[in-house]
């Protein structure tokens, strides 16, 4: 009986330990993932150029429109996204968890996907 009665107490002891730590790391900032990536550009060097804007409509055209269409579908307005930037080629390039985006590395660019931004923010009537 004794035995039994320790061996309840040594088992309540280990799971109120084990709920401490449960709440304590609950408790911990999310952690960062570091951008190890080595940027070529720090903004879009294609920005505006109509002969880059013309290929990004051709690669968006052929890796986007499937599931972006050409003011969102299965996957956001790219239009309308505030999404810009490294943020926009990051997430191209490494796909976005948790979502049907998946990584373009390997098959874009870094440049293809800047050039697919200029097409994306250019105006309309450039296009």
């Amino acid at each position: 009986m004794r035995l039994a009665t320790a061996a309840a107490a040594a088992a309540l002891v280990w799971r109120a330990c084990a709920g401490v730590d449960a709440l304590a790391q609950a408790h911990q900032p999310p952690k960062v993932e570091p951008d190890d990536y080595v940027w070529q550009h720090d903004t879009n060097p294609y920005s505006g150029d109509p002969d880059a804007i013309v290929q990004g409509r051709r690669l968006y055209r052929s890796t986007c429109y499937i599931c972006h269409l050409g003011a969102g579908g299965r996957g956001p307005n790219l239009r309308k996204s505030s999404l810009r930037g490294k943020d926009f080629v990051r997430i191209v390039l490494n796909g976005k968890k948790g979502t049907q985006m998946p990584a373009w590395k390997g098959k874009m660019s870094e440049d293809e996907t800047w050039k697919v931004l200029a097409f994306i923010e250019a105006p309309s009537d450039s296009q």
